[in-house]
């Protein structure tokens, strides 16, 4: 069929054979046309519509408008190659040729328009890399940041964790990962991220080897810390050479590459930054709601994203988060600078960015505009902050910032304040910057005042008052004189045309003058193109300091809105210790807190303090403010070792090398589990990786089984802790049976509520000791149970609680009421559920053989009475 298609389409066909997966946008004139599955496709992601060309399904959008289009594209999981003509035949001379000059994917993306501000764009490479160690490289092409390290553990779990840290667009992986039945559900849970498969010598190291050692130009990767063995290799070489593949271009601004080393961060799994809330709430995935949305005050693109990764990866070296903490507590003392710094930073541009277009040779003046302006600002910011000691470590150094300076010197004078986009459209270059410019854009803007200038001295130097010029498409500007002033003509005027009643003339400098005007708009367009060109090429050798600048810029950025933070929302500098303590002195929920009116918010104390005081039973009613008290604790160390001040009195935080939060559970349909068997998963994760270093926060372990079972697996689980792992816990249960447990170091705390004739008041305060009752009738009265039901509800729990207390042996014992008859309400339980809830609570080892055998014969008879 191709054999009987137009010379177009075999061309386009030849082009479709080497880019199957991609959606190919084919140049032709003015639109992007799209053919066949590519045109179907794009139609119904798009919304255009489809039409036919010799019975090809196709559709087109403007050349013009392709961003709009792109974005949506990739919204839905697509890539793009972009086939451009590049050189027009002449007329009636054939095909024009093409080329696909760029492939757009999810996480290869440049384009400002394509991207959001305050969201890094991560490309992630995952392969194993022996047992239980897993290779991990990931790159974020709009800033030209590098990563590569391993992780120790099951591919599944590391996978799991860095989709939930990185949150990649896409991903690249070896194909026999995707067979894995544990991977497949990983992906299934994450699937907005678009994966890529390669075979296994995608991922050989030694390949990978020559291609860094290509890349970065140098016969070896130890400046990197990499050797030709190094298990990072198996994922950086081929994240490298996926990038240049599809990009098609080099990638200057990609100069080294950063070690990722799981020990310098404090560690959070999956779950925890879900249930932490961290960036992403659980109700929509959305920022509201979120710690990241509470601290973020930051005014750059970059700042906001690095505040992200911030609190993401918690710092665990002391001197690193020491650092971080002093810069703090000078910008929240001195609030001048601190206002002073927000005004600043506000007028900064996306730097690192920018720095990206350079290098890729797509920045247009206004962005060099904006790398200079960028610099400026950041010149007074470095006179501010140079002589204080807590930015030493931040700021750019001396040299780097002097060369960044001039080359904003040599930018700002070149370009105009407005510059146009386009280079076609001049208007790039400033006047006064270049002679041959300045002439050809005062021709260009003023010709027919030159004319007329001229004109006036010809009049003067002939004496002809009546001379005039004029034009025609014929023989162009010439001089028109009446046969009376022929005698005054000037010899160096040269005769073009005799009328009847005027002869036309020339000179040598109106010929000139012709020519130039003629040409100065293509040559003013060339000479600002080839100066702006220039500006580029020497903006692209300071690459280097731009991205250090960028970075500086992130970090000073993050700093003052944890700074701005801190003010807003009264919080104070935590003091951090190697000791293994969490002590809290009115601790307060940074979210909560953030969303209730001002000073409405109940503040609670904390001390874990191993080996006496390491696991703390918390019981208490629902709605009374266990899981707000666990989550709050967590989130102070998580804020205190990100280098941030935390919402408290006083605060004495003993580094943690990984933070667990099991809250809550829900049944994960995508991966088959029910509840219970996410809440084991979750509980044995905790067991396996937690280390006396650790802090964690449980909650309800248990609950998603049977009575006994729960009391059972939940018990077992606090001795395992408190004998085993031995780490900071705090352990919030319905099964009051645990405040029973005995030991050492585990202590009791309980939600404090308030009883009075109307119910029960939830006083939000933690206090020492077990709870006394667990107010669940309360509970479903104020979330408008029918009162029907309540009561009944406590009929039952009277009888219940009674049964249990003459549960001794004794024949009968107090029976379970009937429903009063005026209720109309039908029975709650059938006698099977309740011979279930009391057999829960009957305690084998408190009763005798004889008493247990009495106890059987009379449940014995009330199931036949019932029945």
């Amino acid at each position: 069929m191709q054999d009987l298609q137009t010379p177009m389409m075999q061309q386009y066909w030849e082009f479709k054979k080497r880019y199957r997966e991609e959606i190919l946008f084919f140049r032709l004139g003015d639109f992007y046309e799209m053919f066949a599955d590519d045109a179907k496709e794009a139609s119904r992601i798009l919304g255009i519509t489809l039409t036919q060309r010799n019975g090809i399904p196709m559709c087109g959008i403007p050349f013009h408008a392709a961003q709009n289009y792109i974005a949506r594209l990739l919204r839905a999981g697509k890539k793009i190659a972009i086939c451009e003509q590049v050189e027009v035949p002449e007329k009636g001379r054939g095909l024009a040729r093409r080329e696909v000059i760029e492939v757009i994917t999810p996480g290869t993306v440049t384009d400002e328009e394509l991207l959001e501000k305050q969201k890094n764009n991560f490309l992630l490479a995952a392969a194993p890399a022996g047992k239980e160690r897993v290779s991990l490289s990931c790159v974020e092409l709009s800033t030209g940041e590098f990563l590569a390290g391993t992780a120790p553990g099951s591919f599944a779990e590391i996978l799991a964790r860095e989709l939930a840290r990185i949150s990649p667009s896409e991903l690249i992986l070896p194909e026999s990962a995707m067979e894995e039945p544990e991977i497949q559900k990983v992906l299934d849970a994450h699937g907005e991220i678009y994966v890529n498969r390669f075979p296994e010598w995608y991922f050989d190291p030694r390949t990978s080897f020559e291609r860094l050692v290509r890349h970065f130009r140098s016969v070896n990767l130890k400046a990197f810390g990499l050797e030709e063995d190094s298990p990072e290799l198996i994922t950086a070489g081929p994240l490298l050479q996926y990038l240049e593949d599809t990009c098609h271009t080099l990638l200057p601004h990609v100069r080294s590459i950063h070690p990722y080393r799981e020990e310098d961060a404090l560690l959070l799994d999956e779950t925890t930054i879900r249930n932490l809330e961290l960036v992403k709430n659980i109700q929509d995935g959305g920022e509201h709601f979120t710690l990241y949305r509470v601290l973020n005050h930051t005014t750059t693109p970059m700042g906001a994203r690095l505040l992200r990764r911030w609190i993401l990866y918690p710092l665990v070296a002391p001197a690193d988060i020491e650092a971080r903490l002093e810069a703090v507590e000078h910008l929240y003392r001195d609030q001048h600078l601190l206002q002073t710094l927000r005004k600043l930073f506000a007028s900064m541009l996306d730097i690192e960015r920018l720095a990206t277009r350079v290098a890729l040779d797509k920045a247009h003046a206004k962005d060099l505009l904006a790398i200079a302006g960028t610099i400026e600002a950041y010149e007074e910011a470095f006179a501010l902050l140079s002589g204080i000691e807590a930015f030493s470590s931040f700021l750019l150094p001396v040299d780097l910032f002097e060369t960044l300076s001039t080359l904003a010197d040599s930018l700002l004078p070149a370009l105009m304040d407005n510059p146009a986009t386009s280079l076609n459209e001049g208007n790039i270059i400033r006047e006064g910057y270049d002679p041959e410019v300045d002439r050809c854009r005062t021709l260009r803007d003023h010709s027919q005042e030159i004319l007329d200038r001229y004109l006036q001295e010809e009049r003067e130097r002939s004496g002809i008052s009546s001379l005039k010029l004029k034009y025609n498409k014929v023989i162009g500007y010439f001089f028109e004189v009446t046969r009376a002033n022929a005698h005054l003509v000037p010899s160096y005027f040269i005769p073009r045309q005799t009328l009847v009643q005027t002869q036309r003339f020339t000179t040598e400098r109106l010929i000139e003058l012709e020519s130039q005007l003629a040409e100065a708009e293509e040559r003013l367009v060339e000479l600002e193109r080839k100066i702006f060109m220039d500006l580029r090429e020497r903006t692209k050798t300071h690459l280097e300091g731009l991205l250090a600048l960028g970075k500086s810029v992130a970090a000073i950025d993050c700093l003052q809105s944890l700074a701005y933070a801190a003010t807003r929302y009264g919080y104070t500098r935590p003091v951090l210790t190697t000791e293994l303590v969490l002590d809290v002195k009115e601790g307060r929920h940074p979210v909560v807190e953030a969303h209730l009116p001002t000073g409405s918010f109940v503040p609670n104390d904390l001390l874990l303090d191993p080996p006496r005081r390491t696991l703390a039973v918390i019981t208490g009613p629902n709605m009374a403010g266990k899981s707000t008290f666990l989550r709050q604790n967590a989130l102070i160390v998580l804020m205190a070792q990100m280098g941030s001040f935390v919402p408290a009195k006083e605060a004495v935080i003993g580094i943690a090398d990984r933070l667990f939060c099991r809250v809550g559970a829900s049944d994960n349909i995508a991966r088959g589990e029910s509840t219970f068997l996410v809440e084991m998963n979750e509980t044995a994760y905790i067991l396996h990786h937690a280390t006396p270093r650790s802090v964690i926060i449980m909650d309800e372990v248990g609950r998603g089984t049977g009575t006994i079972d729960g009391l059972s697996i939940a018990w077992a689980v606090v001795e395992y802790l408190l004998e085993r792992v031995k780490a900071r816990t705090l352990f919030a249960t319905h099964f009051h049976e645990l405040t029973k447990i005995t030991h050492p170091a585990v202590f009791n705390l309980s939600m404090a509520v308030r009883e009075d004739r109307d119910g029960i008041v939830f006083l939000k305060r933690v206090r020492a000791g077990a709870a006394e009752k667990s107010y669940g009738i309360h509970v479903a009265r104020l979330a408008g149970v029918p009162e029907a039901v309540v009561k009944r509800a406590r009929a039952i729990e009277e009888a219940l609680s009674r049964r249990e207390e003459d549960l001794t042996g004794t024949e009968g014992g107090p029976s379970i009421p009937p429903p009063d008859s005026r209720d109309e309400q039908p029975e709650l339980f059938s006698p099977y559920e309740l011979l279930a809830e009391e057999l829960s609570h009957f305690d084998v080892e408190r009763h005798t053989p004889l008493e247990a055998l009495n106890a059987i014969a009379r449940w014995k008879r009330l199931l036949s009475k019932r029945s």
